[in-house]
């Protein structure tokens, strides 16, 4: 995983029949802490609404690791996503590769619909739990790095590490605020589009995380990457995260989550209510 501590360099100029050719002056960097918050704070952005037109396809991935880090057990959910109102509705397709029973899929869909009904409606739904990237502006300090080009565009690039005393606090998502406060990292974010691009961070050697009682983590690191699938809009492509701690005392876990998101679809066009499992 990237330490996020390498140097980044800007490209002034190009070359041209061996002769320097001048260009104009690239745009001064931004301030981090306030340019971070306006591309992650929350609320309607122009942009957003075009996600409600797609869909796509997520496999998550849980393996349990011995101290090798071979893989002992493993674990495989499938699901089809889509958007209400900017707000994602999962479908769970699949386990273990093996397709739901026709009675369990009914209730799983029936589900799902109740959620993009209360979501259409403005009523609250319980969120999925992870970590929300508005989360990010009230838990870490950004520093302006640099800009490197990814994918043959332009990104602002950001240190961060954590504030010492973070502004929010949900009772409700305890593990994502405790591992916060030992993060450090890396995000990249679309200079055209304000988007975020990719994200590292990891712990901060020597420091861990009680996240329940009796567990502790001692050792996290997290990506996330997402994709351009059309002109501004961006959904995610891979989430992964590395865990590694102690359950009361004894017990010693290693976990990585993988999600991998694919099949990027125009969901309005191609179905009239609802994405379907595919045979």
């Amino acid at each position: 995983m990237p330490s996020g501590l390498s140097t980044l360099l800007t490209i002034s100029g190009v070359l041209s029949c061996g002769t320097a050719v001048s260009q104009e002056p690239a745009a001064p960097l931004p301030q981090g802490n306030a340019y971070v918050a306006g591309v992650l704070e929350d609320g309607p952005r122009s942009q957003d609404a075009a996600i409600n037109d797609y869909s796509y396809d997520v496999a998550e991935m849980r393996e349990d690791l011995d101290r090798k880090g071979i893989v002992t057990s493993r674990e495989i959910l499938a699901y089809q996503v889509y958007f209400v109102d900017t707000r994602p509705v999962r479908r769970l397709v699949s386990r273990d590769r093996v397709p739901l029973s026709p009675k369990e899929q009914a209730e799983v869909d029936r589900e799902a619909r109740e959620k993009a009904r209360a979501i259409a409606l403005g009523r609250t739904v319980r969120e999925q739990a992870g970590i929300r990237l508005s989360r990010l502006v009230d838990s870490f300090e950004f520093e302006t790095v640099g800009r490197e080009t990814r994918a043959g565009r332009e990104t602002l690039v950001f240190d961060f590490t954590p504030k010492e005393h973070s502004g929010r606090r949900d009772s409700s998502n305890r593990t994502t605020d405790a591992v916060a406060k030992i993060l450090v990292g890396r995000i990249h974010i679309d200079e055209a589009d304000r988007r975020v691009v990719r994200l590292d961070a990891r712990n901060t050697p020597g420091k861990n995380a009680s996240v329940a009682t009796g567990v502790r983590v001692g050792a996290f690191e997290l990506v996330m990457e997402f994709s351009l699938v059309q002109d501004g809009v961006w959904l995610p492509k891979r989430v992964m995260t590395l865990a590694t701690g102690r359950a009361f005392f004894f017990k010693t876990f290693r976990i990585r989550r993988t999600t991998m998101y694919w099949n990027y679809r125009k969901f309005s066009v191609e179905t009239t209510e609802e994405p379907v499992p595919r045979p």
